[in-house]
Parts: structure tokens; sequence; C-alpha cells
């Protein structure tokens, strides 16, 4: 896929996401929208199964106060000597491998309640932060993965109108990941059949519901033969792959607030 974004969002297109119908529109890579786009919509659910949708969940439900997700290093340093707090800890990874002088990688067992509890944490990786930081400018911004997809579900059945809708896969490297519409395709499907109404799909929302039908029966298996799965057992984080595949285990919807994720309440 080209890494060019695309046109601005045009008066057709703004009048379709006002419109009666429920719209819920899912972007297979974050190169393929807007940041002016995402705005339009009410809700983008930002979907990273490996592993940011995995690990921030579990960093907020082991106590951890607030998630700043950024786009680079150099971002994250910058703010940690912004806020100048000495309960701050700096995470993430490039290329899935802990960045040096950073505290915790991106490892969900990493983030235990000894570790994260009650402090700050600003993260950076290398797809799941940054397709956060470009959906934040939305009404409302959630992260999900496989582990509380249902809580993340949960969270939007109880707004009044939660459409139109975006679901944003954070891919890898700009390009598609299997994992990530597979958990996409099933978000949408879960909440069409919990809704009533009249629903427009893009046609990536109608692709991932036929990936999510092919590949969705056994998380586990998908996970350690799509690239990046593979990937991680390469560089030896294999561990990793039965906690990202874990499905609604947690109760944790992860929602932006002021460029930061806290727990929805």
């Amino acid at each position: 896929m080209s890494g060019r974004e695309t046109k601005p969002i045009t008066p057709d297109e703004a009048g379709r996401l006002k419109s009666e119908t429920k719209v819920i529109d899912l972007y297979f890579t974050p190169c393929e929208v807007s940041e002016e786009r995402l705005k339009a919509y009410k809700t983008v659910v930002v979907v990273d199964v490996l592993r940011v949708g995995t690990t921030i969940p579990i960093a907020l439900s082991n106590g951890a106060r607030e998630v700043f997700p950024v786009t680079s290093i150099a971002v994250a340093t910058s703010l940690a000597a912004q806020l100048g707090r000495d309960d701050i800890l700096l995470c993430g990874e490039r290329e899935g491998r802990l960045i040096d002088g950073f505290h915790i990688g991106n490892s969900p067992s990493d983030y235990t309640r000894e570790r994260v509890r009650g402090r700050t944490l600003i993260f950076a990786t290398t797809n799941g932060t940054p397709a956060l930081v470009k959906a934040a400018g939305a009404p409302k911004v959630y992260l999900c993965g496989f582990i509380n997809l249902p809580a993340v579900l949960g969270m939007m059945l109880n707004v009044d109108n939660q459409f139109p809708l975006a679901v944003l896969c954070a891919g890898k490297f700009n390009r598609f990941a299997l994992e990530d519409a597979v958990c996409g395709g099933m978000l949408t499907k879960q909440i069409q059949e919990r809704t009533d109404g009249q629903y427009e799909f893009n046609d990536g929302a109608r692709s991932a519901l036929m990936i999510a039908r092919e590949f969705g029966n056994d998380i586990y298996t998908l996970l350690k033969n799509c690239d990046h799965g593979r990937y991680l057992i390469q560089i030896g984080m294999e561990d990793d792959l039965p906690r990202c595949a874990a499905q609604g285990v947690l109760p944790v919807a992860p929602v932006m607030k002021d460029g930061k994720l806290v727990k929805a309440e």
C-alpha cells in the first residue's frame, strides 16, 4: 500500500458521515486515512493486537495511572523531561525490542502491578502508538485487542450514539496486518449484532468481516502464523503470543482523554 494519505474529506463524504445510517469504516493501515477525516467520526477504535492493544490494557488494569502514546523516541524523552516527575516510566520498542534507556519494552508480561501501579507511562512503539496519536483528534478514541474486545464493545454500547465509527488497524510499518484485520472484523460483527438499525460499511469493513470469518476461530494459531507473530517468535518473544491471543479476559477499555489513555469508567 502507498504511504500517502488520502485526500481531505469532501462535502459528499462529510454528508455521508452525518447521515442517519450507521456508518462503520475500517482502515487496514493508518496511511489510508487522514487525521482530518478521523476527526469526522464520533468514535475511533484503534486495533493493535501485537502488542499495544494488549499491553496497555494490562498496564491500566494493574494500576498504571495514565499512558501517553507518542510517535517517537525523541518525543517520549522530551515529554518525560517536560513533565519532570519521578513516577514516569519510559516504555516501548523498536523492531520489537526494548529501546536503549527505556524502563520497559512492549511485552505484556512486563507490566505487573508491582512495576506500574501508580505510575505514568510514556509509550513509544513502531505501529500502535503512532496510530493512537493520529486518531487523538476524534471525539472518542478507544484502544482494542482480543484481550479486551468485549470491554470496548460494552463501553461503546453504553453511549447513545457512537456512529459514524472508524476502526483503525495499526498494521505493521503501514502495511496490512492479518491479526489486526481479524480483530477489527470481529469487533465490527459484534457491533452489528448488538445494535439495531441500517448499516453502511466501507470496503475495509466488508473485507474484515470476511477475513474474521476465515481466521477468527483459532486466535493463537493465527498469531503464530501471521507475519508479525512469526517475527516475535524469531526474536525470542513467543511467550507474548498466548497473552495477546486471550479473548475477552480483561474488562478494561482504554479511552483517550487529553492526549493520554486512561481506564474508561
